[in-house]
């Protein structure tokens, strides 16, 4: 039985969810980092957090399987965009994101082939539709969605 808390939280962050499929999980240092892979054949993304919230070991995910998970990325060197999408096609820290801003608030959305989430506070002085690049500057925090 869920909570209201555990509600408010799941409601906070599954219209800003990707869906994708998990192809890598490491435990080695504590809390799990899963990347998963959203899109398909050469215009792929994958999105790599760290999963704060014990979700990911709790469900006992699995390379391969289907999830619905939002990972908030913080960013650093913001600046006007050269291009659009992302180095690596890897969403981890140091990578550069260029892209557009579809959303703003709490939670930025930049829309680079996929939707990246980007903490508010470390994009300054952005409106919708602002051509934008910015470096991933630490893990992303995931917050893996429950499905029925």
């Amino acid at each position: 039985m869920l909570d209201f808390e555990q509600l408010a939280f799941i409601e906070k962050w599954r219209q800003r969810a990707a869906r994708g499929i998990v192809v890598a999980l490491d435990g080695t240092r504590g809390d799990i980092l899963v990347t998963m892979r959203v899109g398909d054949g050469a215009d792929h993304v994958d999105m790599r957090g760290r999963d704060n919230t014990g979700a990911v070991r709790k469900s006992r995910l699995t390379l391969g399987d289907r999830v619905t998970m939002a990972i908030e990325y913080r960013a650093r060197d913001v600046g006007r965009a050269t291009g659009r999408g992302v180095t690596g096609n890897l969403v981890a820290p140091g990578a550069k994101v260029q892209g557009t801003v579809t959303s703003i608030g709490e939670v930025a959305v930049v829309d680079c082939g996929t939707q990246v989430l980007v903490a508010g506070e470390t994009l300054s002085n952005l409106s919708t539709g602002d051509e934008i690049s910015f470096v991933v500057a630490e893990e992303g925090k995931a917050y893996l969605i429950p499905t029925r």
